[in-house]
């Protein structure tokens, strides 16, 4: 990943200071490497020691990191449109911005005469680059460290990211992907784009969310760090028990349920009965290694084992919180959470 430099340059009499990209210390190593002429060099073999010695010498300093271009990125820090080790904290600071957006659109995108169709636009791609924030964050969860290396370089090649980091990541999605995004809706500018829709957009976009940390490979990674590395690394039982906590976080404080949460949580049901009914799909082996792909037989991993009790002890939880429910709105909700739970579970048998 190169860490680049930006360079800022305000234009006369437009008091707007612009961002241009500039050079960073990796483009001018990586020219070096690249176009540096070795006329006291005698053969290939000669040039290449050099450039091999150039390449450890900057091994352990992130600024000339730069991670594997593929499909799938099972490294976080290899990620398209994010610079930097922490996607916790970026987005973090990414989504304070959007915040800090919303409320003007409407004033930013006046002209005189015109429809609300660059307000529609821009609010779109804000909802679109909260979603990157998200994918950005998931990545941690499940992730794995890519660092090549040679024999005579010290340390593993892979390693996993760290439970602190994989708990951090949940807790992230729990607070600004799962939790309704009462910032996107904002009625003065949903009232101009659309009749309807902002329901349904939210449920999409947190049901990819919901399936993307949900997927088989994820899972299965979780469970092979913990088998590799035991007791120090974030489990695939307790991700699933966090991620149960925090998408049905009202059955267990007591509180009514609103319609984007009830959407999420029948999304979280129905992936849950893909992961019971389900394989992993095929791919060539030709594009195996481009998209990171992790082998896994669902039906022999544990992965419907955790399923299964992670449904018997939500069905539990439902059942305790639907006595105690009074709205109207939430309590059919829970009887039809418990229905399908039941159908889901009546299937495995």
């Amino acid at each position: 990943m190169d860490y680049a430099r930006f360079n800022y340059v305000a234009q006369p009499g437009d008091g707007v200071t612009n961002f241009f990209p500039a050079i960073g210390e990796y483009d001018e190593w990586a020219i070096k490497w690249g176009y540096t002429y070795f006329p006291d060099k005698d053969s290939p073999e000669a040039v290449e020691e050099v450039l091999d010695e150039w390449v450890k010498e900057k091994a352990d300093d992130p600024a000339y990191f730069y991670g594997r271009q593929s499909g799938a990125k099972i490294d976080p820090r290899s990620q398209n449109e994010d610079l930097g080790n922490d996607a916790v904290k970026a987005s973090e600071y990414g989504l304070a911005n959007l915040k800090r957006i919303m409320p003007d659109l409407m004033e930013w995108t006046f002209r005189e005469n015109e429809t609300y169709e660059e307000l529609q636009e821009i609010y779109e791609q804000l909802i679109g680059q909260w979603y990157r924030y998200m994918g950005h964050v998931t990545k941690n969860v499940g992730g794995v460290y890519e660092n090549y290396k040679t024999y005579d370089q010290e340390g593993p090649v892979y390693e996993p990211v760290s439970e602190e980091k994989q708990k951090a990541a949940m807790n992230f999605l729990t607070e600004n992907a799962f939790a309704t995004p009462e910032w996107m809706i904002n009625e003065e500018i949903l009232s101009r784009i659309e009749h309807a829709g902002i329901l349904d957009r939210i449920r999409k976009f947190q049901e990819n969310v919901l399936n993307d940390l949900m997927h088989p490979q994820r899972l299965a990674r979780l469970l092979e760090g913990e088998a590799l590395y035991g007791d120090g690394t974030y489990s695939a039982l307790t991700m699933m028990d966090d991620l149960r906590e925090g998408v049905w976080s009202e059955i267990y404080r007591g509180q009514n349920i609103d319609p984007y949460r009830r959407n999420l949580q029948r999304a979280y049901l129905e992936r849950m009965e893909y992961l019971s009914d389900n394989e992993l799909g095929s791919m060539s082996d030709n594009f195996k290694e481009y998209y990171g792909w992790t082998e896994v037989d669902v039906s022999q991993s544990d992965i419907r084992a955790i399923v299964r009790e992670a449904l018997n002890m939500l069905q539990n939880d439902v059942g305790v919180a639907l006595r105690r429910n009074t709205n109207r709105e939430t309590s059919i909700h829970l009887e039809d959470v418990l229905y399908r739970i039941e159908k889901i579970l009546d299937k495995e048998e």
